[in-house]
């Protein structure tokens, strides 16, 4: 498999494409709405993906409740996720300010290319994005915003933030490491906030790794608070 594409065993559907960071990869993920998988359909799907010449396959974020029946097919935790919150009572306050010189203006499908070089510059190899990964983060929920940061007309931060009926999802934020802690972060957070409380949003949920310090440090800075609940990535070694 060269792209990502639907895998229909049974009543159950999965999608799977090589991980971005390593082709030899499968990364697993299963449509919200759609039948929720099996141990057995997992199974199935595992034995194409090996058939297919992965040496290995990772999911998607996945709720600790998600997670079982792909424990009961021997997938094993990669790396676990913290759930933070915003109730978005205190937004106004925050105001909208942003660093001098920097504008925050819509993302058109031209400008992917642009975000897709900040992102990869923002994170560790294996948590980058790629086109499709970016393609999944727009697409996820019925209403999206995605913002460019610009310096100069160049591109220093992007972000996403989805809203699903009264829920809000922050799908991910970037900043270039040239520009980390000068501000590009926050004004793009509180620029989705503010777009989803205009949208009747009443909560938006993020998250990010376990030892991402900054953005942890960032996101209750603004007003998140943690979940009691993680979300956790597995993975499956195909010998």
């Amino acid at each position: 498999m060269s792209t990502r594409q639907s895998l229909t065993l049974g009543n159950e559907r999965f999608h799977v494409g090589p991980w971005h960071a390593d082709p030899g990869i499968a990364y697993l993920t299963v449509k919200s709405n759609v039948v929720e998988p099996t141990a057995q359909g997992l199974n199935a799907c595992v034995q194409r993906i090996r058939q297919d010449g992965y040496s290995s396959v990772i999911t998607a974020a996945l709720h600790p409740l998600e997670a079982r029946p792909y424990f009961a097919a021997g997938f094993l935790e990669y790396d676990r996720l913290r759930v933070l919150s915003h109730d978005l009572g205190r937004v106004g306050m925050m105001g909208n300010s942003r660093p001098a010189g920097v504008q925050i203006r819509k993302a058109r499908r031209s400008d992917r290319a642009l975000a897709l070089q900040v992102d990869k510059l923002a994170f560790p190899r294996f948590w980058r994005l790629d086109a499709a990964g970016l393609d999944e983060a727009i697409s996820a929920t019925p209403r999206t915003r995605f913002r460019l940061a610009e310096i100069h007309g160049q591109a220093i931060g992007y972000s996403v933030i989805g809203r699903s009926r009264n829920q809000g999802f922050l799908q991910r934020l970037a900043t270039h490491p040239d520009y980390a802690g000068t501000g590009v972060g926050s004004a793009l957070v509180v620029d989705a906030l503010l777009w989803a409380r205009r949208r009747k949003v009443t909560r938006v949920l993020v998250n990010t790794q376990t030892d991402n310090q900054r953005a942890l440090r960032l996101y209750k800075q603004l007003g998140f608070q943690l979940t009691p609940t993680d979300l956790v990535v597995l993975t499956k070694d195909l010998p």
